[in-house]
């Protein structure tokens, strides 16, 4: 009897709607806009919120042609690292996948903490039941345990069900707007290039992309796709399509229901919640409880979404020699990196403990700053792999597309680094803490280099030792 391959993702689960899901997921739109794009309206550009997200949507298109290129000549669940190892070798991609370990786990703890602290919060305001949010971490942290164990599938049907309801909820406080105001009330305004480019300008446009993070979860699962080559490319268009429309028709109707010229200062007086306070002028009270359920289901999609790319990126790593090796083993049955979500959980379990022992606010700061800097970490990753697209092609492009292979990774990188510029210069105003270890937190990325060193260190040694 054949032994199971516990080295290997399930082939052939997913198709382009999966995809689609587990991205759309993963961007956690109701949580997005409770938390990003209120304060891109409150201290951004204000009403050119909207023109700011076809700006973010075009910067990820044309990163994609690049990314997508690289997709269908490595298939692999670390993405961004394999990449970059493919342009500019070895060294460079241990350090990229040691950037990507502490960036998709920055991430993924954040949310959690976001998570956690919203789900005490929605329960005491509806019901007047006050519940630690540490209690409600637990809950989280089991059930993502459990769903980390099981088909990857699985999970996909529970976040298809969490998106379809908080879609709903926005679209309905969308039309109710468009109902109520008339296509007149929605002023063109909105896209003028001197209001989308003005006063917060730089502040919107790392919001913007922040509202995007997730959507590279594409090419993470190509192994586990049907029919890869066509079916991660066609979903990363259309998740890149219906993030920027759904982000696009909403902003709009909350700039709309209190109109341009208010909108900033209205957003301003209180943006945790601006939201909230439209849906019950347009919807009612009922509606907005409603709203704040989906809220915690928005970042519970996207906290496991999260956690099965960052866990993906655990097994891939381990496969390739760079993490312990028993990360890189699938669980027999379900063929689930398994092994990556226990590895995840506990690292997530260590860095909750310490910012509790720390005194530190789950949402303010563990949330908020680990959020901001995964953002960071993202964006740097993308830039580095468009660069690395560039260098991998260069002896090539005479037999492959001068746009797919040159133009678009060029254009996609350059964009990357101003941001990732942008993003330094305004990580406290994202973070909105005035400690100074809170606001530096990126610094932890120094430690890539260092123990991507130390790993092939390591494996030299290991090799000197077994000759």
């Amino acid at each position: 009897m054949s032994q199971p391959d516990v080295h290997s993702l399930k082939r052939d689960t997913l198709g382009t709607k999966d995809l689609v899901l587990l991205v759309l997921a993963a961007v956690a739109p109701m949580g997005i806009v409770v938390s990003l794009t209120t304060l891109s309206i409150a201290l951004g550009t204000g009403a050119g919120t909207p023109g700011t997200y076809i700006v973010a949507a075009l910067i990820f298109s044309v990163f994609a042609v690049g990314y997508l290129k690289m997709s269908q000549r490595i298939t692999d669940a670390g993405a961004f690292y394999a990449y970059i190892a493919a342009g500019f070798g070895e060294r460079a991609g241990r350090m990229a996948a040691w950037l990507a370990v502490l960036t998709y786990n920055a991430i993924t703890i954040g949310t959690f903490g976001s998570l956690s602290f919203f789900s005490s919060l929605v329960l005491k305001d509806l019901t007047g039941i006050d519940i630690a949010w540490q209690w409600f971490g637990l809950l989280w942290f089991v059930a993502t345990l459990v769903l980390g164990y099981l088909d990857v599938s699985a999970s996909a049907k529970v976040l298809a069900v969490a998106l379809l309801l908080e879609v709903i909820s926005l679209f309905a406080l969308d039309f109710s707007v468009l109902w109520s105001k008339g296509f007149q009330g929605f002023s063109l305004s909105v896209f003028d290039p001197h209001l989308v480019l003005g006063s917060g300008a730089g502040l919107s446009l790392i919001l913007g992309l922040g509202s995007f993070i997730g959507f590279e979860a594409t090419v993470i699962y190509g192994e586990e796709a049907r029919d890869a080559r066509r079916t991660v490319s066609r979903a990363t268009y259309i998740a890149i399509a219906l993030i920027a429309v759904f982000y696009l028709t909403t902003t709009w109707a909350m700039v709309s229901a209190v109109g341009v010229d208010q909108a900033k200062s209205v957003a301003a007086a209180d943006p945790a919640s601006y939201l909230f306070i439209i849906n019950t002028q347009y919807l009612g009270t009922l509606a907005t409880q409603i709203m704040q359920v989906l809220v915690i289901t928005s970042l519970f999609a996207g906290f496991l979404a999260l956690h099965m790319s960052t866990a993906r990126y655990h097994f891939s790593l381990a496969r390739s020699g760079v993490l312990p090796q028993w990360l890189g083993k699938t669980q027999p049955k379900h063929h689930s990196p398994f092994n990556g979500t226990v590895g995840q959980l506990g690292l997530l379990a260590i860095v909750t403990v310490c910012f509790i022992a720390a005194g530190q606010h789950p949402y303010l700061q563990m949330g908020v700053a680990l959020f901001g800097m995964g953002v960071l970490g993202i964006v740097l990753l993308q830039c580095l792999t468009s660069f690395a697209v560039l260098r991998y092609f260069r002896g090539q492009r005479h037999t492959e597309s001068i746009w797919s292979t040159g133009v678009a990774p060029f254009l996609g990188g350059v964009s990357m680094l101003v941001a990732f510029g942008l993003m330094i210069d305004n990580y406290p105003v994202m973070t909105g803490s005035d400690q100074w270890w809170v606001n530096h937190l990126p610094l932890v990325f120094l430690l890539a280099p260092v123990l991507a060193m130390a790993g092939m260190a390591s494996v030299r040694t290991r090799e000197v030792v077994q000759h």
